[in-house]
C-alpha cells in the first residue's frame, strides 16, 4: 500500500493543530452516554475486583473470567476517550459546521476508537464464555460456548488486520483526503455479519444460563435476582440490534460524522452493558438482595449450586454432582 501523500501529511499536521468546537446537540448527548457509561463500568469493574481478590483472596477464586473482564474494562476506557475527543472535533455535527480540517482530526479518533472497541468487544464475550464454561460440563452446551469463545477473535482479527493493510491512517475510512482506504463498503458488509453474530452470541450468552438455572431448586428471590441478571446482560444484543439500520452510513459521504456517531453510540452502550453484566454475578454478595444465607434452600444433590461462576460447575456428565452447601453469612 501507497504511504500518504506531502498533501494528505499536511492535512493531517494541519489537523492536530484545530482547536475543540462547542460540544452541543447530538455530540453533547454522545459525550453524556460516554462518560456514563465510564462511571459506571468502574464502578462494577472495581467491585469486581475488590471482592475477588481482596475480600476473597484467601479463597483463590481469581479466574480467566475476571482477568478478561478487566481487560476488556481496560479496552473500553481509550476507546470511550478517543469517542469523546472525536465528538470535540465533529462527530455528532453535521458537515456544515465543520472544516475539512476539523472533520479529518475527527476520523483520526474515530481510528483510534475502532481499534479499542473491536478489542474490547472481543474480549468482553471471550470473559463471559469463560465463565460459562465453568457452569457446566454437558457438552451440549460447551459446544455452543466454545463457538462463543471461538468465532468474536476470528471475526476481530480478521477485520483488524485488513484495516491496517488497507487503510494509512486508520481515519481515511471517515475522511478520504487523510489518505487511501478502500474498504468503506467491505467494512459495511462486515459489519453486518459482525453485527449478527454478536446479537446471537449476546443473546446465547444470556439463554444458556437461563437454561442451567431454570431446574435448580433455589429460593424464588434467589433465581428471580439471577434471571434478571440474564436479562439485563441480554441487553447488549438488544443494543446490536439497534445498531443494525445505521450500518449503511459506513458508504455514505455527506454528514458521515453525524450520521456515524449512532453506530458510535449503539456501540459503546453495547460494551458498557457487556462489562456490567459480566462484572454483576461476581459481586454478587455484596448486594443484600441476595439475602444472608442461603444452606438448607437447595436439593440435596444440587447444594451450593449458585456458587458456580467461578467456582464448581452445575452438572458433571449428565449428573448431578454433590457440593458443599455455603455459608454466606460469613460474606
Amino acid at each position: 500500500m501507497a504511504p500518504p501523500s506531502s498533501k494528505n501529511e499536511e492535512l493531517i499536521s494541519a489537523a492536530w493543530r484545530q482547536h475543540p468546537i462547542e460540544v452541543r446537540g447530538l455530540a453533547w448527548f454522545l459525550t453524556c452516554v460516554t462518560i456514563a457509561c465510564i462511571i459506571l463500568t468502574s464502578i462494577t469493574v472495581g467491585l469486581r475486583i475488590w471482592t475477588r481478590a481482596w475480600i476473597f483472596r484467601d479463597s483463590k477464586i481469581w479466574g480467566w473470567d475476571d482477568s478478561l473482564g478487566v481487560l476488556s474494562y481496560l479496552t473500553f476506557i481509550p476507546s470511550a476517550v478517543y469517542m469523546i475527543f472525536a465528538t470535540r472535533y465533529g462527530l455528532g455535527t453535521r458537515d456544515a459546521e465543520l472544516t475539512e480540517q476539523l472533520r479529518a482530526r475527527a476520523a483520526l479518533y474515530l481510528g483510534g476508537w475502532q481499534m479499542f472497541y473491536a478489542v474490547s468487544a472481543t474480549l468482553v464475550k471471550a470473559g463471559i464464555a469463560v465463565a460459562l464454561l465453568r457452569l457446566t460440563t454437558l457438552r451440549r452446551y460447551r459446544y455452543s460456548i466454545v463457538g462463543i469463545l471461538g468465532v468474536p477473535p476470528l471475526l476481530t482479527g480478521g477485520v483488524i488486520m485488513h484495516l491496517l493493510c488497507t487503510c494509512r491512517p486508520l481515519g481515511a475510512q471517515w475522511e478520504g483526503k487523510l489518505g487511501s482506504c478502500t474498504v468503506q463498503r467491505l467494512m459495511a458488509y462486515s459489519s453486518y455479519v459482525f453485527t449478527a453474530f454478536t446479537v446471537i452470541l449476546d443473546w446465547a450468552c444470556a439463554v444458556i444460563p437461563y437454561l442451567l438455572l431454570r431446574d435448580l431448586q433455589l429460593r424464588k428471590t434467589v433465581k428471580l435476582s439471577l434471571m434478571a441478571l440474564l436479562a439485563f446482560g441480554s441487553l447488549a444484543g438488544v443494543c446490536a440490534m439497534i445498531r443494525l439500520p445505521y450500518l449503511k452510513y459506513y458508504i455514505i459521504v455527506d454528514d458521515k460524522l453525524f450520521y456515524f456517531s449512532k453506530i458510535v453510540l449503539w456501540s459503546t452502550i453495547e460494551i458498557a452493558i457487556g462489562i456490567i453484566a459480566a462484572s454483576l454475578p461476581p459481586i454478587r454478595k455484596l448486594f443484600s438482595f441476595y439475602g444472608t444465607t442461603y444452606e438448607g434452600s437447595y436439593s440435596e444433590g444440587r447444594a451450593g449450586a449458585v456458587q458456580t461462576i467461578g467456582g464448581t460447575p452445575f452438572t458433571n456428565k449428565d449428573e448431578s454432582v454433590e457440593l458443599k452447601k455455603l455459608h454466606f453469612d460469613r460474606f
